[in-house]
């Protein structure tokens, strides 16, 4: 069980990782923001949403088998 915990917690760092690396920086959102518009990320459904969306859910994925696989490797022994 902890095996497969640890097998499914490195899966979703991965995720995780790939949804955080592949955002834009805020740097280009700032730019944006004080020269102009991008009417991009007034559409509802874009990818940067896709992306924070994902970021959340593999965060919280994470954080809950880190912890289970914690809890049990802590009853185990």
């Amino acid at each position: 069980m902890i095996l497969v915990l640890e097998i499914l917690s490195a899966i979703l760092g991965l995720g995780l990782i790939a949804s955080v690396v592949l955002q834009t920086s805020k740097a280009e959102s700032f730019s944006a923001a004080m020269g102009g518009t991008d009417a991009s990320q007034f559409r509802k459904g874009t990818r940067e949403e896709l992306l924070a969306r994902l970021t959340k859910y593999f965060a919280i994925a994470w954080i809950v088998t880190v912890t289970a696989g914690t809890i049990l490797w802590y009853h185990i022994h």
